[in-house]
């Protein structure tokens, strides 16, 4: 245990020291955007909990799952009345009961988007059939891998990214995260490293596409560049409680950014592992200014989950306040 906390301090103090220096506060904030529907219900504190293939993303030293060797999720959401919409794909592979192997999808996107730089003809007359349409799209690919050693769970994922924007612009990325779980008895405890060394964005920015029309109005082409997405760590805890056939849960996360720091709570009653219950809460902001329409607030979620047999069904209810933003999340699984 001693050795698990003064790992992972060192490592929280070599990331923050890191992040003083990142060259943009918010990068590839997309891979932020959502989660499976448990972990969404629980308002994200399920981080020290989660298994199977759900955990690719927000916890990779925790893939591991019991009685099958592959584990399949799939998950889809949407914001502002379908504008966006988030679509979420991973895979577990258990070679044996140490070792466990993990691959996430994720693709954000805001799809027929007008492009309407070509509306007025030479003569000035608006033509509609000159509109074009386009997507701003974001893709990552998680590769993780697992390990059991002596009461901890180790693991760590290889992130690619792929960003573009229409034809106009275009990005590649990888970075790393890594994460450790410890469980004794009822408790679980982790932490996770996203981007622990930094996850870097090559911008490729296409300049025929900004022609003079463009440029007639005063807009400058923006210049090819690098992003870096500064890391973050978060701390989370789970507590589990067996009573004849219910199950009683509660989860604790924080994630420490350089520039915010998040908390989260939630918990999950389940009955025979076959019915659960989930909610939390997360978001909690405190607006000075009045930027936003309250000026404290925080985001409830709940949920449902059924599982059987080789089969699961989630639903997640998240209401952001801050945004107003309300979302109903549902996730499939199985297991071979």
């Amino acid at each position: 245990m001693k050795v698990f906390l003064y790992f992972f301090l060192m490592l929280t103090f070599l990331t923050l020291k890191t992040a003083n220096s990142q060259i943009v506060r918010y990068s590839n904030d997309f891979l932020l955007t959502g989660d499976f529907s448990a972990m969404e219900a629980t308002g994200g504190s399920k981080t020290a909990a989660v298994s199977g293939s759900e955990a690719v993303f927000s916890n990779p030293s925790n893939p591991f799952f019991e009685d099958y060797k592959a584990d399949f999720s799939l998950m889809h959401d949407n914001y502002f009345s379908s504008m966006a919409n988030l679509d979420l794909f991973s895979a577990a592979y258990q070679a044996d009961t140490s070792l466990c192997l993990g691959l996430g999808l994720l693709r954000f996107g805001v799809d027929d988007i007008q492009n309407t730089i070509y509306l007025f003809d030479n003569q000035g007359n608006m033509d509609y059939s000159r509109i074009k349409y386009f997507s701003v799209a974001d893709y990552a690919a998680f590769l993780s891998v697992a390990k059991k050693w002596k009461g901890f769970n180790f693991g760590g994922s290889m992130k690619l990214i792929f960003r573009h924007e229409g034809n106009f612009a275009k990005a590649y990325g990888f970075g790393f995260d890594v994460a450790a779980t410890y469980k004794i008895k009822n408790f679980a405890l982790s932490a996770v490293i996203k981007d622990v060394t930094t996850t870097f964005d090559f911008w490729s920015v296409n300049e025929s596409a900004f022609d003079s029309v463009y440029l007639s109005t005063g807009n400058t082409v923006p210049e090819n560049k690098l992003e870096q997405t500064a890391p973050s760590v978060t701390f989370a805890a789970a507590y589990s409680k067996a009573v004849k056939k219910f199950n009683f849960s509660a989860f604790f996360a924080t994630a420490l950014y350089y520039y915010r720091a998040d908390l989260k709570f939630g918990g999950e009653v389940s009955y025979s592992d076959i019915v659960f219950l989930r909610f939390g809460l997360s978001d909690f902001q405190y607006d000075k200014n009045l930027t936003i329409s309250k000026k404290f607030t925080v985001s409830p979620s709940f949920g449902t989950g059924v599982k059987f047999l080789r089969f699961r069904l989630d639903y997640a209810f998240k209401a952001q306040n801050a945004i107003e933003k309300k979302s109903n999340v549902f996730t499939i699984g199985v297991s071979f």
